[in-house]
């Protein structure tokens, strides 16, 4: 208590609202904090405000994995592009993607048996989570998975090994707690495009929620699913879609992959991507988005030596920065309430 009433001292007399306070003060953030226990914390990419939130998602076993994630977990399911960030209910979980290598999965699994689709175990010692970055190393499959994000597009970079069974999975089925689909749609424009949506229940009780995907090499084969069934054509349209893209890939070969999504259209999210993330420099990424925590986080300034104190109150400012969100397109458009 006595720390606490320390930091709020400082706090209101080192308040600014008009200048950013000069240095690093992102990186006094500890995205852990509030991942474990019943802290329901968001873990991954993101932007202040921004519309999407994409990282690690486990097995939802309960209330605590409202976020998708929770620091007692070892087994990952894949990256959601949407998540709650300290909610007390599960919802989100949007578009789930996974980087595997060897058999064709279509599916994590299932909490009953964890490692029978494309999930796998992980560590901590894995792990990198900084304001706008995420990564973890995946050991299983030997590919080492980052992701960073603008406001509403999400980036992915992949290194995979030398392989002729290598895989991007996506899938429409799979969401967050209370989350279930009730329409799901995916639609192939060219090798390295992809447009579709995904409609769902659950403590949103009709979301609607359209993206565009964009490859940095176009797939060499693609597979698409509903459910447990197999598909032909570029077109599919269900209740549990999934899209299974295949590589033949070099050691250490880099595929990148944007996702952009829209409240309104298909075209909107591609023309989200086109205005936020026109060019493939993952790092460039990145480094715009820790400078715009920088930014946010800089307008408090704390003047004390006592770095845990630190630690503490940049990270609880960043935690305010993560919600509301945007729901407007970049050129402005947005549904409304009357749909």
């Amino acid at each position: 208590m006595k720390s606490v009433l320390c930091v709020l001292i400082l706090l209101f007399v080192n308040f600014q609202t008009t200048k950013s306070q000069s240095g690093d003060v992102a990186g006094y953030v500890d995205p852990y904090i509030g991942t474990g226990d019943h802290g329901h914390v968001f873990l991954g990419a993101h932007v202040p405000f921004g519309a999407v939130q994409v990282g690690p998602t486990n097995y939802v076993k309960g209330w605590d994995w409202c976020s998708g994630y929770h620091y007692s977990d070892s087994i990952l399911t894949g990256f959601s592009q949407l998540h709650l960030n300290g909610t007390g209910v599960g919802d989100l979980g949007d578009i789930l993607v996974m980087p595997y290598v060897g058999k064709v999965q279509f599916t994590p699994g299932t909490e009953k048996a964890p490692l029978s689709g494309w999930a796998t175990k992980y560590t901590h010692k894995d792990e990198i989570a900084k304001p706008g970055y995420f990564s973890v190393n995946l050991r299983q499959y030997l590919i080492n998975a980052e992701m960073s994000a603008t406001e509403r597009v999400t980036f992915h970079k992949y290194t995979f090994p030398q392989s002729t069974e290598a895989h991007i999975g996506i899938n429409l089925a799979m969401g967050i707690g209370w989350d279930r689909p009730v329409k799901t749609f995916i639609k192939k424009v060219d090798a390295s495009t992809y447009t579709g949506y995904r409609f769902s229940t659950g403590w949103s009780k009709d979301q609607r929620l359209y993206f565009a995907i964009k490859l940095s090499r176009p797939a060499d084969a693609t597979l698409l699913f509903d459910g447990m069934s197999a598909k032909t054509g570029d077109v599919l349209e269900g209740d549990s879609a999934v899209l299974v893209i295949n590589y033949r890939t070099d050691q250490g070969e880099v595929i990148m992959m944007k996702i952009g999504i829209s409240p309104v259209s298909e075209e909107n999210a591609l023309s989200n991507i086109a205005a936020e993330i026109p060019a493939w420099n993952f790092k460039q990424v990145v480094d715009k988005a820790y400078a715009r925590w920088n930014k946010e986080l800089g307008r408090v300034s704390v003047a004390t030596k006592d770095k845990h104190q630190l630690r503490t109150f940049y990270t609880a400012l960043y935690h305010t920065f993560t919600s509301p969100i945007l729901f407007n397109d970049h050129n402005g458009d947005y549904r409304g309430t009357d749909k």
